[in-house]
């Protein structure tokens, strides 16, 4: 019914997850020690967990009327909201909230402290100020996501869009280090192409040593699971692949917190070696 929050046209989704049984549905309830709500997971059973094209959440009890939202997480053990437990440890979070959506800063929240039925209500938490209650229940949250306005200055007209980059190009922008665009498009180029393997993983990893640029362990991340997905299992280098899942387990956002984007993305190329 509310699939069609989701964004279908961005290709590979790193927040859809494999898609949810009843098995895999009954570990991470038990997991957690909490029934989902219906409507949540009726959702995930039509796309377990994605990135959101109707992302903004509006409410007159959140920040300036609404609050951007990236994606929903989808139900797996290890991953998505099977990971509530550890995200709400590692952020200093209530015990009772299970979160289902967020980036670290900001989370959205089934609210499960004094409530043990399977229709919670939805809490939005920030790292300051108090959790707030701001859905009755995870339908009434779906109903207030809105679809961002469409702006033609948001429109990309540097005239690289479209660009196609030639190794010697991709290996410039990687040494000088400081064009986080043209290194993201470069290396995601070469992540849907199939061969260039061996010259590919070489460049993730001299990528991830930059420290001028924020996130760019994001764009390595992302690039490398492009790149396991069209290329031959038999063409893995897997010790240099392992190195790039170890530092992506490491990366840290302040004060030694946890990159929780990092180390999904760390997780996730793990499990590809592990297959």
């Amino acid at each position: 019914m509310f699939d069609y929050v989701f964004d279908t046209d961005i290709g590979i989704d790193f927040a859809n997850l494999d898609d949810l049984t009843d098995d895999k549905l009954n570990q991470v309830e038990k997991k957690l020690g909490v029934k989902f709500p219906a409507a949540y997971v009726e959702l995930m059973k039509k796309q377990n967990g994605g990135t959101l094209s109707y992302n903004e959440f509006h409410s007159n009890k959140v920040p300036d009327g609404e609050v951007d939202i990236d994606s929903i997480m989808g139900i797996d053990v290890e991953d998505g909201i099977g990971e509530s437990n550890y995200l709400v440890e590692e952020w200093d979070i209530e015990k009772g909230f299970v979160l289902f959506a967020g980036d670290g800063h900001e989370w959205f929240a089934f609210d499960y402290r004094e409530y043990k039925g399977d229709n919670p209500c939805v809490f939005y938490i920030t790292d300051e100020g108090k959790p707030k209650k701001v859905a009755k229940d995870f339908e009434s949250f779906l109903k207030n996501l809105k679809k961002p306005e469409f702006d033609d200055a948001d429109e990309d007209d540097d005239g690289d869009f479209d660009r196609v980059y030639t190794k010697e190009e991709v290996e410039e922008y990687i040494e000088e280090g400081t064009s986080h665009f043209d290194i993201s498009a470069g290396l995601e180029q070469f992540a849907k192409e199939k061969g260039h393997m061996e010259w590919f993983i070489k460049q993730s990893l001299k990528t991830i040593e930059i420290e001028e640029i924020d996130d760019i362990s994001w764009t390595v991340g992302e690039s490398v699971l492009i790149k396991l997905r069209v290329e031959p299992r038999e063409n893995w280098p897997i010790d240099s692949l392992q190195k790039i899942v170890d530092h992506l387990m490491a990366v840290t956002e302040y004060e030694g917190v946890s990159d929780i984007v990092a180390q999904r993305l760390g997780k996730r190329i793990q499990r590809n070696i592990l297959q």
